[in-house]
């Protein structure tokens, strides 16, 4: 648990050097790490298990099976990347695994998973903010899934092209150019462009 703790504090993910140090002191379970990484990484499993799913309810049992998996893996985390990169990779595993055994329609993607917590809008701008994500998220969804999951991790997970890399086990000069690929594909809609390039 220590070297989970310490990469947790390397990353700098939601704590400070004191909190982390009380942490260090008070997890003395799996299931106290396990609720921290629930907590911060949740919904960004979510997203990015739908991304490859394209079901909510489907999407919702790879991210309950990726915290199982933690859970009775975390142990065996190294610390040789990000924990972040951990958890996605064991995501995008999860969600391929279902993809081999099912064909799956295209549904529309819930906005509601990338609402910002704790932002004070008008209702005109939430709204035309949640249209531009529509819009974005609906040409991201129509691309092959080889751009579609780079740009959905680089974007909405604020990964870099070596996590993405590490992630789904590709070479960066290869992510590099899904990513140009995928951009150059968006080209065609200038909300697009404006927003991602």
């Amino acid at each position: 648990m220590d070297l989970l703790v310490i990469r947790m504090k390397r990353e700098g993910e939601r704590v400070n050097e004191m909190t982390m140090k009380n942490k260090a002191v008070t997890y003395n379970s799996k299931e106290n790490v396990l609720d921290e990484l629930m907590d911060s990484h949740s919904k960004k499993v979510y997203l990015l298990a739908y991304s490859y799913v394209k079901d909510q309810g489907t999407a919702e049992d790879v991210t309950q099976d990726v915290f199982i998996k933690l859970y009775n893996n975390l142990s065996s985390f190294r610390g040789e990347a990000a924990i972040s990169s951990w958890i996605y990779r064991i995501t995008v595993n999860r969600a391929k695994d279902i993809l081999r055994r099912r064909k799956l329609a295209h549904i529309k993607y819930p906005l509601k998973y990338f609402e910002q917590e704790n932002q004070a809008e008008s209702t005109e701008e939430a709204y035309l903010k949640e249209s531009k994500k529509e819009q974005v998220l609906t040409a991201i969804l129509s691309l092959p899934l080889k751009y579609r999951e780079v740009l959905i991790l680089h974007y909405f997970h604020d990964q870099s092209i070596e996590s993405i890399g590490k992630t789904l086990d590709q070479k960066e000069n290869t992510i590099k150019t899904r990513l140009s690929r995928g951009r150059e594909k968006l080209k065609s809609n200038p909300l697009i462009r404006k927003e991602l390039l």
